[in-house]
């Protein structure tokens, strides 16, 4: 199956596009069905099983996602449509990057380089040793080494 899916849906708060659950099963649907697969959708108190059933052999394959903070009635709905949407594309091994949930909430680590000219104005703008030595000792062991000759230097300064 050569299934491509289009990221048809705009997530206004993460300013992301994803493929909605209505353009996975448009694009799903009727190839699964040629081949005499129907799509299950089984919700529980647990969470969502997803099953692709073959109706000529039996065969199933499925997929379960567990709830997790879908406390009410629209919570619920919400994760219902994210977790069919989520199984089946997992299922069917679809190419659909995932950049309204999870990867789009974990905010990205800042740069190296960014960290580090912010821990040496830090540094630079130290007065006393005390000060000096307090900064230095916050930092992690990797960004101590990385701004040692720094420290030294301004520690003749303040001397």
């Amino acid at each position: 199956m050569n299934i491509s899916v289009m990221k048809d849906g705009n997530n206004p708060h993460f300013k992301s596009k994803y493929a909605t659950l209505n353009e996975v099963l448009d694009k799903v649907k009727k190839p699964l069905n040629d081949l005499g697969v129907v799509i299950i959708f089984e919700p529980n108190i647990e969470g969502l099983q997803t099953i692709l059933h073959c109706v000529d052999s039996g065969t199933e394959v499925k997929g379960f996602m567990k709830y997790v903070d879908c406390g009410n009635a629209q919570k619920l709905l919400a994760c219902n449509t994210y977790y069919r949407r989520g199984t089946l594309v997992s299922l069917l091994g679809l190419e659909d990057e995932d950049d309204d949930g999870n990867k789009a909430s974990v905010p990205t680590p800042p740069k190296v380089d960014e960290v580090l000219s912010t821990i040496i104005k830090d540094l630079e703008a130290c007065k006393t040793l005390k000060e000096l030595q307090d900064v230095y000792t916050q930092l992690t062991p990797n960004y101590q080494k990385l701004t040692e000759n720094l420290k030294n230097v301004l520690k003749t300064k303040l001397k």
